[in-house]
């Protein structure tokens, strides 16, 4: 094992949920490739999480918080350091304030799936998130980097959210909530100790039925226009200003390019899947050689949305 036994008998003594050794992370992420991290953890409660986040502190460890494991390519040499997993005490879903006959707050802990959210507020007739139907993410990585489709993004319903980090417990809302394109402002620089433990949403109240027919078109979309039967990390780039990086892409002419295992979808061009057998490096070449065409062809230097481990 990478990990000392002294640090592993530590850790061992503040967690009290399942601890994976030698964690293979292409079992722990939507691209599925990644080698070994020294250790992945599922934190059953923020008593737990300030635990674990104080012991890599003091002991100068890595950490990285896990949601679903899309938009995320580890390495194929694996991670040397604590991977995270927000468990059960992070999966909460509850009304938090009855604003008025038109509105009303839910909060829902960072640990909570995406698609159970919008399927949960759907149930209580409750509109805004009916974009996230089918996103294979988490409500904490959602906010990090403000996930969006269908021209919706978590900025649009995000009021609060509650930051966690070894030292205290801390909500930020209002004009102290910032967001850009694909980001959280507030998750960079002083704040990057910190873990979204929870947000509150504020929605419209609207019938079940049409809420349910929105999400049922919107997973129609999904399923006719990108690869969900292969394994991919969702959309590899960000989108330029005013353009789309997956045209920008299909006219460079890179559709079913492939390197090694990793193929850029004939689906959808922003999307690269893993045909079988892909490495992190075949994935990693791959977006390089994208990055260098459609330079080479439109001029426009494509940014990536996946988050390099």
């Amino acid at each position: 094992m990478s990990m000392s036994s002294s640090l592993q008998a530590v850790l061992t003594g503040v967690v009290s949920g399942k601890i994976w050794w030698d964690a293979p992370l292409s079992a722990w992420t939507t691209f599925r490739v990644g080698g070994p991290a020294d250790a992945l953890v599922t934190l059953l409660d923020s008593g737990e999480l300030q635990a674990v986040l104080d012991l890599c502190h003091r002991e100068h460890i890595a950490w990285k918080i896990l949601g679903r494991g899309s938009n995320i390519l580890a390495s194929d040499d694996g991670f040397r350091g604590i991977v995270m997993v927000l468990g059960d005490g992070f999966k909460k879903i509850d009304v938090h304030n009855e604003i008025d006959a038109q509105l009303c707050e839910v909060c829902a802990g960072g640990g909570t799936g995406l698609a159970r959210l919008a399927d949960w507020c759907a149930g209580q007739g409750l509109s805004g998130m009916e974009f996230a139907a089918g996103i294979p993410g988490t409500v904490g990585g959602a906010v990090a980097m403000n996930a969006g489709a269908w021209g919706r993004e978590m900025a649009d319903v995000v009021v609060s959210i509650e930051l966690t980090d070894r030292e205290r417990v801390r909500e930020l809302g209002g004009e102290t909530l910032s967001f850009g394109y694909r980001r959280c402002d507030n998750l960079a620089g002083e704040t990057n100790g910190s873990v979204v433990s929870a947000a509150v949403l504020r929605l419209k109240k609207e019938s079940v039925e049409q809420i349910r027919c929105t999400m049922q078109s919107l997973l129609q979309k999904r399923r006719e226009r990108q690869p969900l039967s292969l394994a991919s990390g969702g959309s590899v780039f960000r989108n330029p200003e005013g353009d789309s990086a997956g045209r920008l892409i299909d006219a460079a002419g890179l559709k079913g390019f492939r390197v090694g295992g990793a193929e850029v979808s004939d689906k959808h061009a922003n999307f690269i899947v893993n045909c079988g057998g892909a490495s992190a490096e075949d994935i990693r070449s791959l977006i390089v050689h994208i990055q260098h065409q459609v330079r080479m062809h439109s001029g426009v230097e494509l940014m990536p949305e996946v988050e390099f481990i």
